[in-house]
This record gives C-alpha cells, structure tokens and sequence, in this order.
C-alpha cells in the first residue's frame, strides 16, 4: 500500500506511508515504512523585540520516520495475537541536539466471539521510549483500545472503538464507524476526536483504489483529503 497526505498548516506537511503484507512462519508478516515532513519551521526568540514582537532566529525542517515490523497468527481457534514493534527516527535539521531515535512495542489479541462479531483488545506503546541529543529521554503513556465489530453480510460492517490512555488526567475516546461493499465498490464514514471523516474505495483485479476525507482540526485548519493504492498478489 502506498499513500500520500499534503497538510497545511503554518508550513507544509507531507506524510508517506508504505506497507507490505506476507504470509510467514505460520502466520502472517508485515513491513511498513511512515515518514512525517515539515518544512520551512521558524526558530524564534524566547524574548520579544523592543518593537514587543517575536524575533525569528533561523529556519529549520523536521522529518520523522517511523520503521514497522509485526507478526499475527491465530493461537487457537476463533483467537489471534499480534505484535508490532517500531523503531522511530527524529530530525530537526540545523538545530543543534534536534535529532532522535526509539523504540515501541504494540500487542494486540482479535477473538471472534460469534459469526459475524469481532473483538479486538491492544496497548499502543505498551513499551517506548525516545531519546534527544540533548540527552532528554521521551516516554509516552500507554493507551489502551478496545474494539468491537459487527459484519452483517446484506447490511455492512458496523464498528466501534473505546481509547484510555493509561495515566491520570485523560477522558475516554469513542470512535464508530461503517462500510458498505458491493462489486468491488465501497462506502464508508466514520467519527472520532471530535471529527468527521468519509471516503470510498473501487477494487479492480486485486488493485484497490482509496480515497478518503478526514477533518483533523488538531494538525490543519483545512480538511485533508487521502488517497491510497493498494495490491494483493
């Protein structure tokens, strides 16, 4: 699968994703590749001018690439376990302590409860890390998802999501969604965090082409349009 993203906000961002997927000891392996740019970031001051006005000290870029590896297989029946583990790099170029790198590990377990009812269960970032070259290490809180997914074969694939972070301060999150399929053609909507999104897919011949809009107030004031191609072989 390979997708582009285009943002902007005060600067722009681009956002690449790549990903394969392979059926492996006994289960089945993934690769994905996730790199997020910004261009053309201001430096300024942490005093202001006598003007009373920021003073921008230099211009500078910010990259992060993300490297994936996971590893799913069913234990027994109607029950599988996955596993991702990520190694993450940070750049901001010409800012002197601006680069990174670390790690985080994400398990998960799929249980079909009944025909048709779907139960999901992972820990993002159960364990991470990232270090500076200023020296500074960076651990995030583990959030916690619980999913629940409902396909009706002549009505579509209903779902729905809950995520915790697991520290004090943070309120739980909802997300649902829907997908509609047919010949090849597909529909879907969906919300969570406070946004919209919507799309639709065409598969031809084991190629799928994906196009989907997402409202993501938190990163641009403009909506964000994806598309994405994918293939099966």
């Amino acid at each position: 699968m390979i997708e582009q993203q285009r943002l902007d906000i005060n600067s722009d961002a681009d956002h690449y994703y790549l990903s394969y997927v392979q059926p492996l000891f006994g289960g089945t392996v993934g690769v994905s590749w996730i790199q997020i740019g910004l261009g053309s970031i201001a430096q300024t001051s942490s005093e202001v001018s006598s003007n009373n006005e920021v003073v921008n000290l230099s211009m500078f870029s910010y990259f992060s690439n993300a490297f994936l590896f996971s590893y799913g297989r069913e234990i027994v029946d109607n029950l599988s376990f996955g596993l991702t583990a990520k190694y993450i790099t940070s750049d901001m170029t010409q800012i002197q302590g601006g680069q990174a790198y670390g790690y985080s590990i994400t398990p998960g377990i799929l249980y079909k409860v009944l025909p048709g009812w779907t139960l999901g269960v992972k820990v993002d970032e159960i364990l991470n890390e990232q270090s500076w070259g200023t020296g500074m290490i960076e651990k995030v809180p583990p959030k916690l998802r619980l999913g629940v997914a409902c396909d009706a074969a002549k009505i579509g694939l209903f779902a729905v999501d809950l995520s915790q972070i697991l520290d004090s301060g943070y309120s739980t999150e909802a997300a649902a969604g829907y997908e509609w399929s047919r010949n090849g053609l597909s529909i879907r909507v969906g919300y969570g965090s406070d946004s919209l999104s919507a799309g639709a897919g065409f598969e031809v011949d084991n190629i799928s082409l994906d196009y989907a809009y997402v409202k993501q107030t938190a990163l641009s004031q403009d909506n964000v349009h994806r598309v994405s191609l994918s293939g099966k072989w």
